[in-house]
This record gives C-alpha cells, sequence and structure tokens, in this order.
C-alpha cells in the first residue's frame, strides 16, 4: 500500500531539481517538510502561518503563470475539495502543472489530532467523489496508479507536460 512517505522518493526521482513543489496543507506536509529533499532555491513552497488548507492548486496556477520551471501540486484529498474547482481556472489559463492528490478519505491530520485528544474522531471522513473522473471532466488526463510501476509511469508521463492529476490511494 501506499503511504506519503514511501511515494516522496518515487516522487523525487521523477523530478527534476529544478522542478518545484508546492505542499497544501495536512499530514502529508508533515512528510514532505521532513522528507523531501531539495536542491535548488525557492523549490519546496509550504504553505506555514496560518496554513490554510486548499492552496496546491491555486498555487499551482500562479506558479505556473509566474514561473519557467515544472510545478507540483501536491495535496490531500481534504484540501483539494477546498479549491478543485480552481482546475477551470487552470485550463482556461493553459496552465501545465501536475497536481498529486493523496487520497485517504479523511482529514487525516484532523482525525489523528482528535484521536491524541478525545481517542476518537468526529466528522473528518470524505465522501470523495471519483478524483479522475473529476479531473478528466475539466478535459485533462487523470491517473490512478496501483502499484509503485505504475506510479512511476503515471508521475513520469504528468510531468511531460500538460495539466495533469495523479490521484494517490493512501492508507
Amino acid at each position: 500500500p501506499f503511504t506519503v512517505q514511501r511515494v516522496l522518493p518515487i516522487l523525487r526521482e521523477a523530478m527534476a531539481a529544478e522542478d518545484v513543489l508546492i505542499s497544501d496543507v495536512g499530514s502529508h506536509k508533515m512528510a514532505i517538510a521532513r522528507n523531501f529533499p531539495t536542491y535548488e532555491p525557492n523549490t519546496c513552497i509550504i504553505s506555514n502561518g496560518f496554513a490554510s488548507m486548499g492552496i496546491a492548486v491555486p498555487g499551482g496556477v500562479a506558479a505556473d503563470l509566474a514561473m519557467d520551471s515544472r510545478i507540483v501540486a501536491a495535496t490531500g484529498d481534504g484540501g483539494f475539495l477546498m479549491n478543485a474547482a480552481e482546475i477551470e481556472t487552470a485550463t482556461r489559463m493553459d496552465c501545465e502543472f501536475t497536481i498529486v492528490l493523496f487520497n485517504d478519505d479523511d482529514y487525516g491530520l484532523i482525525s489523528e489530532k482528535q484521536v491524541a485528544q478525545t481517542g476518537e474522531s468526529f466528522g473528518t471522513e470524505l465522501s470523495n467523489p471519483n478524483c479522475v473522473e473529476f479531473a478528466e471532466s475539466f478535459g485533462i488526463e487523470g491517473y490512478h496508479p496501483e502499484s509503485r510501476e505504475e506510479l512511476r509511469s503515471a508521475l513520469s508521463a504528468a510531468l511531460e507536460g500538460g495539466l495533469s492529476l495523479v490521484e494517490i490511494p493512501i492508507e
């Protein structure tokens, strides 16, 4: 099964040193901050401070318009759902970046904190749409890898150009 920690080395391998990763907020953010090596300045952008969920997709739009680099917008399903409609903006603006969607059908970090404080979580499970079909409804390529080799192939294809979504089911 995929975990964020197991996916990050494969993602890093697929990205060039000058490619830019924008991280949304959530449990994946913590793994990225701790485990994603960077080789060039300003190539890993992580929302901190108030750390609002949902920054990845609109951040991908902004980065693509501002930079001449390949962009990866890493997000969890909770953050993705907050601004998923920005895929329309991205297609309208002819943006080219890759959305890496870590999907665990939950507000994972919120669940973890609730369980730590109360022993249970409440209201954090998500009923997600089929995210690949959702992406394709905007005319972009969608991938749902089920193995490490499929993940390598999907990331390679996604990073070749165009706007795309790679949905990774997370344990």
